[in-house]
């Protein structure tokens, strides 16, 4: 005789999945064309028609262990093939997302995150903290704030930098202490549900899953919608090269570069730039000088990207997917960071200081509203999928497509 499994139904569950997008999950009548036209569906216990049953009966708990959520990535090849407009993309893209409202610590914060009623108090915090540190600056002068200046400015000027970083640091290590907790918290409740042992040690996985990252392998193999490959392609590698030129400038790493280069560093100088550095001072203003312009490449990089982005998703239709309001709240800011710090430097390069400096001030709001909710936004499936391919990877659970790319130790 058969165990007799009990299944709980979450009804609040299910209301706040539609309410997420997955309005559409009671169409389903599990017909598997999904499984089917998904390239990156596993042969064996294929997604996403097990997850579209666990949803319309309100599995909650099956669904928050699951990692197979993490193998879609948003090609919509199921919505647009599904014979009932049930848009499975959409549901697992709705799931994705309760996923950072449940992990988040604190957990008001995933809620805040999740709703557009809270969008002014969200923004408050930034725009009070930075209007804090612009008057300290400015020694309380307030006929100081936003000066008609003539001539070269700096941004300094307005707010000193010292105290921008300090808050900058200070707050992200709180929240990645924060991310961290809800992180570990999820990789606890993660399951194997194939009954099968370990493949690949954690570090292997972690390297395998890496080098799918950086070459954008999965994405590659979406082939319905090509223009998500390349904005997500864009922004991606735009973020790691703002994070590279962000962080050698806090961290004063020019300075360094004068006491530390040998001097026949000057010879690799000549093959590629054409002209000798004579100094420490020439070389620090040379690597300023490479420095500012890889930040503003990345920039542009993300711009586009983003861009791409939003005019995809403000074209698709119904059938072919719905986009959250996190999701376009997420890409709204990340073109708002890159393309105000464009404009910072183009203020400057055209000595409009009273641009520049109400335009450096939206900026800072922000990266800051950007990196310190990062743990409770769409930016935080940039680790929670990490975090999941890692453990399907740890187990052998490959797609059709990509299997060929891998060795199983």
């Amino acid at each position: 005789m058969r165990d007799v499994i009990e299944i709980r139904s979450d009804i609040e569950f299910i209301k706040e999945i539609k309410e997420r997008g997955g309005e559409t999950l009671k169409k389903c009548y599990q017909c598997a064309t999904c499984s089917v036209v998904c390239d990156l569906s596993p042969v064996e216990n294929a997604f996403p028609r097990k997850e579209m049953i666990w949803a319309s009966w309100g599995m909650k708990d099956e669904l928050l262990s699951d990692p197979d959520i993490w193998l879609c990535h948003g090609c919509m090849e199921c919505s647009e093939k599904c014979p009932r407009g049930a848009r499975p993309a959409d549901l697992l893209a709705a799931i994705r997302d309760y996923v950072y409202k449940s992990f988040a610590v604190p957990k008001f914060m995933g809620k805040a995150l999740a709703s557009p009623k809270y969008l002014p108090l969200l923004f408050l915090l930034p725009i009070v903290l930075i209007s804090i540190l612009i008057l300290i600056t400015q020694d309380w002068n307030l006929n100081n704030l936003f000066p008609i200046k003539q001539g070269p400015f700096r941004y300094k000027e307005f707010i000193a930098h010292g105290p921008i970083e300090a808050l900058f640091i200070s707050g992200n290590i709180l929240i990645f202490a924060f991310t961290f907790w809800g992180y570990k918290k999820y990789w606890e409740n993660l399951k194997c549900k194939l009954n099968k042992p370990r493949v690949l040690t954690f570090w292997q996985a972690v390297w395998q899953v890496l080098v799918d990252l950086i070459l954008h392998r999965k994405f590659r193999s979406c082939s319905t919608n090509s223009a998500r490959f390349w904005g997500h392609l864009f922004i991606f590698y735009g973020f790691i090269g703002a994070m590279i030129s962000t962080g050698i400038v806090v961290i004063n790493l020019l300075g360094i570069f004068g006491k530390i280069l040998p001097e026949d560093m000057n010879i690799p100088i000549r093959m590629f730039a054409g002209f000798n550095i004579n100094n420490p001072d020439e070389l620090r203003e040379f690597a300023g000088l490479l420095t500012k312009l890889f930040g503003i490449f990345s920039g542009l990089l993300i711009v586009i990207g983003s861009l791409m982005c939003l005019i995809r998703r403000y074209r698709t239709n119904k059938q072919h997917g719905k986009s959250s309001y996190s999701d376009m709240l997420f890409l709204w800011v990340v073109w708002g960071v890159a393309f105000t710090g464009l404009l910072c430097v183009v203020f400057r390069l055209s000595h409009a200081a009273i641009l520049g400096y109400p335009t450096y001030f939206i900026h800072l709001i922000l990266v800051y509203f950007l990196l310190w909710y990062m743990p409770y936004s769409k930016f935080a499936h940039m680790v929670y999928r990490f975090l999941g391919l890692i453990f399907l990877k740890m187990y052998g659970r490959e797609n059709k497509t990509l299997g060929r790319f891998y060795s199983i130790n």
